[in-house]
């Protein structure tokens, strides 16, 4: 692996900078503004969808016929002798979370791009979307073993930052795609609890082979007070599988024979593709998690527009 020069690895395997910064001028026709920010000093008594922005203590007045008596401040009420009531301000910029899988599994394609690439443009195309928006951008990138932390910052430059570490993580990971083991969830996911504050959008890309019950019980959790969008990526071999025959693969530095020595293999390959996107979609379900997928031969812009923005974005 030594001898690849990866400035020739063409973008459809290896994600570039200069390709995540040529979708912010796609993705400011794709996008329309999907939510509007608060300027009220208190929350409003109607629940969304999405669970919005946290909330920040602002300051203490004197209460008012109308107030919630639920946000009495009884210390000041005490002391004065007069009732008052806490006031607060919605954040004005949401953290908007990615969590970008990289591992084995991702490093994979046989149409159009790797999964990594259609993962990476996938979240390049939202991340500018939210800056458009001003909110933060960061999150978790993971390779199947080790993970970072990318914590959400605004503006061009946080962006920016956010981008150069996706794909030097990418490249990384292309690098050391041989000794990259299973993509293990749990931990990763872990850490996002951690650190994924109330209120945050989260953005999770990756094929979802290995999908736990333990990192299950965490997205649980963190469905509780954060959105959630699971955004499965998938090849489109996965999905309909060749008929039967040889084919050469490669990983670049090796070439082996895949045998798909006769139609149950075909079928037994599409009935694990839908039962791994049917138990997904059902965990969805019960937990509030938003769902989509897209194969690396889409038309990345297209179905985020058509599938996300409009049908799930449209409600923040």
């Amino acid at each position: 692996m030594e001898n690849i020069n990866l400035n020739e690895v063409p973008d459809n395997v290896l994600v570039s900078l200069n390709s995540l910064l040529a979708l912010r001028y796609s993705s400011g026709k794709t996008f329309h503004k999907t939510y509007k920010k608060s300027g009220a000093l208190m929350s409003g008594n109607f629940s969304s969808p999405f669970r919005g922005r946290g909330i920040d203590f602002s300051e203490v007045r004197l209460y008012q016929p109308g107030d919630d008596i639920r946000n009495m401040d009884w210390r000041v009420t005490a002391r004065t002798g007069k009732p008052h009531t806490k006031l607060f301000t919605e954040e004005r910029e949401r953290p908007v979370l990615f969590v970008f899988d990289s591992g084995s599994s991702m490093q994979f394609g046989t149409k159009v791009a790797f999964k990594t690439v259609t993962a990476a443009n996938t979240i390049a195309i939202l991340a500018w979307s939210a800056i458009s928006h001003g909110d933060r951008v960061g999150g978790l990138l993971f390779d199947g073993e080790n993970h970072e932390e990318v914590k959400p910052a605004g503006g061009k430059r946080g962006i920016l930052k956010f981008l150069k570490k996706l794909v030097d993580w990418n490249k990384q990971s292309f690098i050391n795609r041989s000794e990259t083991q299973a993509t293990n969830f749990h931990d990763v996911v872990a850490r996002l609890r951690r650190t994924a504050k109330p209120g945050s959008l989260v953005y999770i890309v990756s094929d979802f082979i290995n999908l736990d019950r333990n990192s299950q019980l965490h997205l649980g959790q963190i469905a509780q007070h954060c959105d959630i969008v699971l955004i499965q990526i998938f090849d489109v071999i996965e999905k309909n599988p060749p008929p039967p025959g040889s084919y050469m693969i490669t990983d670049g530095k090796t070439f082996e024979n895949l045998a798909m020595d006769s139609g149950d293999m075909q079928k037994a390959f599409q009935n694990e593709f839908t039962h791994r996107q049917e138990n997904i979609q059902k965990f969805c379900t019960r937990h509030g998690i938003h769902y989509l997928s897209l194969s690396n031969a889409d038309n990345v812009q297209q179905v985020v527009r058509d599938e996300l923005t409009h049908k799930i974005l449209k409600t923040l």
